[in-house]
């Protein structure tokens, strides 16, 4: 197996041949998010909504996939796995809050308690598999070393 170097080095050079679809189906999320506030009361924002989440979904399964290879551990991968589908409810999660609230007429204050207690335990979760993470696999690169990796758009050198 490849060390962590070769790892985060496979790793961002993979998310630089994906930036392009990540950035278009991040603004036809935007987008929908925007068309649903915009259009109350109308269904037809959200099949945007649901084409724009189809696309990310199908973009982290591509990654949970290519991540999952780069470590022989069987509980390993289920942890990248597991990071991937909270990374996927976080962001349904920061979207949604304000088209739900908007469009349910939910009390505000009670829907911020909720989203909070929801966004804690989520986060919380990450760090927890993060850590056992490193634990099982200290080649693994952890989300925070990726962050910290030097991202360019051109090709990396290996």
């Amino acid at each position: 197996m490849k060390n962590k170097q070769e790892r985060t080095r496979f790793i961002q050079e993979a998310k630089r041949r994906l930036m392009k679809q990540r950035i278009l189906s991040a603004l036809l999320y935007g987008t929908s998010i925007i068309l649903i506030i915009a259009n109350r009361g109308a269904y037809w924002p959200f099949a945007v909504l649901v084409i724009a989440l189809v696309l990310i979904a199908r973009l982290h399964s591509k990654e949970v996939n290519r991540d999952m290879a780069l470590t022989p551990n069987p509980t390993m991968k289920r942890i990248v796995q597991v990071q991937y589908v909270i990374d996927y409810c976080f962001i349904v999660l920061v979207g949604l809050f304000l088209p739900v609230v908007l469009n349910l007429s939910l009390p505000f204050f009670t829907s911020i308690g909720v989203y909070l207690l929801l966004a804690i335990v989520l986060l919380m979760t990450d760090t927890i598999l993060e850590r056992r993470g490193k634990a099982l696999d200290p080649e693994h690169p952890t989300k925070k070393e990726l962050r910290t990796y030097p991202k360019t758009w051109k090709k990396l050198k290996t």
